[in-house]
C-alpha cells in the first residue's frame, strides 16, 4: 500500500470510526488494521495534519477532531514536543 493510499485510508477510517477524543484508537490497532508499522502510522498522520486534516492524538491514541478544543489540545502537545526537540538540538549544537 503506497504512502498516499495509507493516508487516504487512515483519513476515511478515522472519520468513520473514531470521531472525537472519546473514540481514540491506538497506534497498535491502526498498525493491525492497515498491516503497517508504527513509523508508517506516524508518517500518515503527519501527512494528513500537514494537509489540514484534523487528526488529533492524546495518550489514548489517534482520532478525528470534532471540536476546536480537541485541535487546540493537539497543537499544544505538538508545541511542547517542538520545544523539547529544540532544547535537545541546542544542547548538541553547543558542543561544537
Amino acid at each position: 500500500m503506497g504512502k498516499q493510499n495509507i493516508s487516504q485510508g487512515l483519513h476515511t477510517y478515522l472519520m468513520k470510526n473514531h470521531q472525537g477524543r472519546n473514540h481514540a484508537v491506538s497506534s497498535k490497532t491502526l498498525e493491525a488494521v492497515f498491516h503497517i508499522k508504527s513509523v508508517a502510522v506516524r508518517k500518515a498522520v503527519n501527512s494528513l495534519r500537514s494537509n489540514g486534516i484534523p487528526v488529533c492524538s492524546d495518550e489514548n491514541g489517534y482520532y478525528y477532531a470534532v471540536s476546536q478544543a480537541e485541535i487546540n489540545a493537539t497543537v499544544a502537545q505538538l508545541d511542547s514536543r517542538i520545544k523539547k526537540i529544540s532544547t535537545a538540538r541546542n544542547g548538541l549544537a553547543n558542543l561544537s
